[in-house]
């Protein structure tokens, strides 16, 4: 045994309280368009929420994320709203403040949509107008109530908008945001393109010398006349778009298209939902009208000729039926009492093409069993695919080293104008300096988020994720079918392929295909 009086010395510490660590919060805000005010907003933004967080020990500022004054309503179009997502998703933030609920999503789905996945990383976020955070809600029924009045804020705003497009064009004094072929806007008026227009009249001088769509499309592409904004190649439905517009005539039929009056808005065709509205000598014109009407006879008089006897119109099949074999669009065509839809080239020969023509009863059928189907299902064959685009999607911008790099200097950006603005708080800068490199820095984040969305368009997924959304959306709402009308082809189904005489393929406007036998 050692000595007593040489045993080591033993000094007894006591546990401290480890340091508490610091929620980083964030602010999402969304500013004003116009490039002054939206200095002075963001400034203005930039200074609450610093203080804001600034008073509270417990909290320091991750970031703060402010969109252009945007429509709110399409989230892919807010550059810095998505910046915010991707750093949650990195772990950089566990808190986030918005001013409102109408200002972090515009409708109930994508709010909820956003606010599970936060809660999922476990992020809390706090909506100062409506009192509501999200770490504190039992269940999303408060949510729910809130996202929905943001919602009917929406909807009111879009139709003060389109109550402001009505009586301009009641009035006379509309303008439409993009011209067609052969007109650019000087202002907010219509002028001729002198180069363009002299295309526009050749094609409607060989229309009237009797040459249809296919042949004046051969010409235009083997002259190798450009079609305008950088499109080179020409086709049908071009050259029938410009002899069917009326515009060229120096009339415009306004209101063709209109929007739906619930979320998501879409153009849909103007079937008598809501007015149009002709307008005569509205502009400069490039045909004469008696040119024009004579081109419209022509046409009709083509069509006649071409279904030999049947009755095309009226059908909603017309011009979404191709054949599976040869690629040509299949028409209408009635033997014996019976309608059928036969592939071109097969109607000239059958040794051109082996598809058979196919009775219209075993198409609707097809497609009715098609929409019922998918309207009874959609979430268990649908949904899936939507989160695996998402995933997907996700995955390839956070792998995206150009993106990442855009990030990592919007976020340097963001962080000058926080040293910036708490520097001109306490006095320790010219404040005509603090504006000017406040001035500098807006400049650079403008261009950086403009450049951001340049590389989320040139990247692929978008475009199928949204068009799956809008899909799902269609059918959410949808009711057992019995008869196939244009709503159809419309929203769901974007053209049909005859494989065989027991097969057709529906291709859906997210790419998807799926196969139905005809029974």
């Amino acid at each position: 045994m050692a000595n007593q009086a040489n045993a080591p010395k033993v000094t007894v510490i006591d546990p401290a309280a480890p340091e508490k660590a610091k929620l980083r919060v964030a602010a999402y805000a969304r500013v004003s368009s116009d490039s002054a005010d939206q200095l002075n907003s963001y400034l203005a933004q930039v200074d609450y929420y610093t203080r804001h967080i600034g008073e509270n020990p417990d909290w320091e500022l991750a970031d703060i994320y402010a969109d252009e004054g945007i429509s709110g309503l399409d989230t892919k179009k807010r550059d810095e709203f998505n910046r915010m997502l991707a750093d949650c998703r990195a772990g950089k933030i566990d808190r986030i403040l918005v001013k409102s609920m109408s200002r972090f999503a515009r409708n109930t789905r994508d709010s909820l949509r956003f606010m599970r996945e936060l809660m999922r990383l476990g992020i809390t976020i706090r909506f100062e107008k409506e009192n509501i955070d999200t770490g504190k809600l039992s269940s999303e029924q408060t949510a729910t109530i809130y996202a929905a009045f943001a919602q009917m804020e929406s909807t009111g705003h879009s139709s003060n908008m389109r109550l402001s497009v009505k009586m301009r064009m009641e009035k006379g004094i509309f303008t439409p945001s993009s011209m067609p072929y052969g007109y650019r806007l000087n202002g907010l008026e219509p002028e001729i393109v002198p180069e363009e227009a002299g295309v526009v009249r050749q094609i409607f001088a060989l229309a009237l010398q009797g040459q249809g769509h296919t042949d004046i499309t051969k010409w235009l592409n083997e002259s190798g006349i450009d079609r305008g904004h950088g499109r080179e190649r020409w086709h049908c439905s071009m050259v029938s778009y410009i002899l069917s517009n009326r515009f060229y005539t120096g009339d415009s039929d306004w209101q063709k298209t209109c929007a739906t009056d619930t979320l998501p808005f879409k153009q849909v065709k103007n079937r008598g939902q809501k007015p149009r509205y002709h307008v005569e000598d509205d502009h400069p014109g490039i045909i004469d009208r008696e040119d024009f009407q004579r081109v419209q006879e022509l046409i009709t008089a083509r069509k006649e000729r071409f279904y030999r006897g049947s009755t095309p119109s009226g059908s909603a099949f017309t011009g979404h039926i191709f054949c599976g074999h040869c690629g040509c669009v299949c028409r209408k065509k009635v033997t014996r009492g019976i309608v059928y839809w036969v592939c071109n080239r097969h109607n000239d020969s059958k040794a051109l093409c082996p598809i058979p023509q196919i009775p219209e009863a075993a198409l609707t059928a097809a497609a009715l069993r098609l929409h019922n189907k998918l309207a009874l299902h959609a979430a268990e064959l649908l949904q899936p695919l939507l989160e695996q685009l998402r995933e997907v999607r996700e995955r390839e911008l956070r792998s995206n080293q150009r993106l990442s790099d855009i990030d990592k200097e919007i976020a340097n950006i963001s962080g000058q104008n926080l040293v910036l603005t708490r520097l001109n708080n306490k006095g320790c800068i010219d404040p005509a300096l603090a504006l000017s490199r406040a001035d500098e820095l807006g400049r650079r984040l403008r261009d950086l988020r403009r450049l951001r969305r340049k590389v989320l368009e040139a990247a692929d997924g978008d475009e199928q994720i949204q068009s799956t959304e809008a899909i799902l959306d269609y059918l959410e709402g949808a009711q057992w079918q019995t008869e196939v009308t244009p709503d159809l082809f419309e929203n769901l189904v974007e053209r049909i392929t005859v494989v065989s005489a027991e097969v057709v393929k529906f291709q859906l406007p997210n790419g998807l295909e799926l196969a139905e036998r005809l029974v």
